[in-house]
């Protein structure tokens, strides 16, 4: 019987924003339905409502005592719009005192971790109270920004805070699966102290070593240097292939890859950008991106982790602290006419059309079908081309000439290409998962994603691809 591992969620916000909530448990019931059951874990969610009556104290300490223990819990949502809530005997709110109490755990124990979402607020309201909570709400927005809290995000409507909330709830359960399998595997492995001077068994020793093969190189030579270089006829066997789910830290302009120390998006969309720079041929990378052209700024394709758009760089300023330089770089991302929309055609419906196009441009596949090779309309939905049925440039091709030495970062390059690619041909709107590994030379895809919702009678369609194709 496998065992089901419970992950805790608080759901804190003022009482403006009830639709946000019911979004929450909507995605999280999702999640427990689909992703959760694949990584034996389930969510729960706790707020104030789960909390039953009490007597004797003020209504925030009874719900403090009863499901406030925020240590207890693996993530923190906050949600605001308009209003701020009204305050307790020890806070300006409720919903400020829950934040202040999970922002003292993450603090003394790392957990839980905090996400905080910020609505678009109504325009032109009357009230002066109204005015006077939206006033507080955005004192404690300037707050969270000036004390470097961390990153929040905007949200528009309700829609897209439920369509952001399942693609960043879907990627954070799977850092937070890879996460809990690295320290099992780290807990597992055992290594020898070089300095220990009792005697070895060397056939325990070899038998360590094919073990330890299974789980990584590194315990392998503490090993061998705590054997004094015994002689063993046995070679472990070694796994060469490297695996990613996301892609970090780094972001992707044009052709070139930066790290980043932190991403974040303003009320007015645009991305502001923090990358330290390593040298000067980095930092004059970064620079031609704001090259002016002959009609105007040019266009630069930005990509990270799941989002991807086009953007003309606004600003690049420099900011340099006891000699560590980092750069600022605005972006405004600019609206692309939608003009490689899925279509059905004959008898492929529009799930097939995206589908094909998916295992095209991540696997270099192409159906063996001769009313296909015959058919330059198909051709152009799938490859861009109305008579080549063979892809004339394989997008890894040249990401993996540039990264063949180092396989982990022709992982990220490719990875972000290819959210690139699927997003600005309006292939998906939303990646729920997309697994890139490499083995020598062959490149394994587990890739799903939500299609744009067309009608709005029906579900947006989910697409799954996997396979294999030689770089």
């Amino acid at each position: 019987m496998r065992t089901v591992e419970l992950i805790k969620i608080f759901l804190a916000s003022p009482g403006d924003v009830q639709t946000e909530r019911n979004y929450v448990k909507e995605v999280v019931a999702t999640i427990n339905r689909t992703v959760a059951q694949d990584k034996n874990v389930r969510l729960e969610v706790k707020c104030s409502e789960n909390a039953y009556p009490g007597y004797g104290k003020d209504g925030q300490a009874i719900i403090n005592e009863q499901i406030g223990k925020m240590d207890e819990y693996d993530l923190f949502i906050l949600i605001m719009k308009d209003r701020f809530g009204s305050p307790t005997k020890r806070h300006a709110s409720g919903t400020v005192e829950e934040f202040t109490l999970a922002r003292k755990a993450h603090k003394e124990r790392g957990k839980p971790d905090i996400w905080f979402y910020s609505g678009s607020m109504k325009q032109d309201v009357k009230k002066k109270e109204d005015k006077q909570q939206q006033a507080k709400v955005k004192g404690f927005r300037t707050r969270y920004i000036n004390n470097r809290y961390g990153l929040f995000r905007d949200y528009k409507n309700p829609s897209n805070f439920k369509s952001q909330l399942h693609e960043q709830l879907t990627l954070w359960l799977n850092d937070y699966s890879n996460k809990k399998t690295r320290k099992s595997t780290t807990s597992k492995t055992k290594t020898v102290s070089p300095n220990k001077k009792e005697p070895i068994d060397k056939t325990k020793v070899a038998n360590n070593c094919n073990q330890a093969s299974l789980i990584s190189r590194k315990p392998i030579k503490e090993i061998k240097s705590a054997t004094n270089k015994s002689k063993t006829t046995a070679k472990p066997k070694t796994n060469n292939s490297k695996s990613i789910s996301n892609s970090g830290a780094w972001v992707l302009l044009d052709d070139n890859l930066f790290e980043t120390k932190s991403v974040f998006q303003d009320v007015n969309r645009k991305l502001i950008l923090n990358i330290p720079i390593i040298n000067s041929e980095q930092e004059t990378n970064l620079r031609y991106l704001q090259t002016n052209h002959r009609y105007g700024n040019r266009l630069v394709s930005y990509s990270y982790q799941n989002d991807a758009s086009m953007v003309q760089v606004e600003s690049i300023e420099t900011d340099s602290i006891k000699g560590k330089t980092s750069c600022i770089v605005t972006l405004k991302p600019i609206q692309q006419s939608n003009n490689y929309n899925i279509a059905s055609y004959n008898n492929y419906s529009t799930e097939q059309i995206a589908e094909l196009q998916i295992r095209f441009l991540l696997l270099n596949e192409i159906q063996d079908n001769q009313n296909q090779a015959n058919n330059p309309m198909l051709n152009y939905m799938l490859t861009g081309s109305s008579y080549s049925t063979k892809l004339e440039k394989f997008i890894f091709s040249d990401i993996w000439k540039k990264w063949k030495n180092k396989p982990k970062m022709f992982l990220i390059n490719a990875r972000l290409a290819a959210v690139h690619l699927l997003k600005s041909k309006n292939i998906v709107e939303h990646i729920l998962k997309f697994n890139i590994s490499l083995n020598q030379n062959v490149v394994s895809i587990d890739f799903s994603g939500k299609m744009q919702n067309i009608y709005a009678n029906q579900e947006p369609k989910t697409l799954k691809v996997k396979g294999k194709c030689t770089l």
